[in-house]
């Protein structure tokens, strides 16, 4: 036995870094608590579709879609799923219901290499 009775002397100094850790993560979780107190508060709304995903569950009138999802009428689907980084097109995204056409920059000549 240590000097502490029940428990050998190594436990007193684990229990000591333990409990520093603990008052360090409580600490943390505070700073988290403000945080999210303050964007409920002051943040921008992300609106409708915040990572500009093209897939078809971001295009609902509502998110997170509600019964029905897309109302009375379904949508149209012109492409695959993850249509990022199209030549020519305005947005880095192209949505999956955006029919097709609706380039609003040209499309550049290839490049050759020399």
């Amino acid at each position: 036995m240590g000097s502490t009775g029940l428990h050998p002397a190594s436990a007193h100094s684990l229990n000591e870094a333990i409990t520093i850790a603990a008052l360090i993560v409580g600490a943390v979780q505070i700073v988290f608590l403000y945080n999210l107190i303050w964007s409920y508060f002051n943040g921008k709304p992300s609106g409708g579709n915040p990572w500009r995903a093209t897939t078809l569950e971001w295009q609902t009138p509502d998110t997170p879609p509600k019964h029905g999802n897309f109302g009375p009428t379904l949508p149209v689907v012109y492409r695959w799923a993850y249509d990022y980084s199209v030549p020519g097109a305005a947005e880095d995204f192209i949505p999956q219901n955006q029919p097709p056409g609706k380039r609003t920059r040209p499309r550049e000549p290839p490049t050759r290499a020399t």
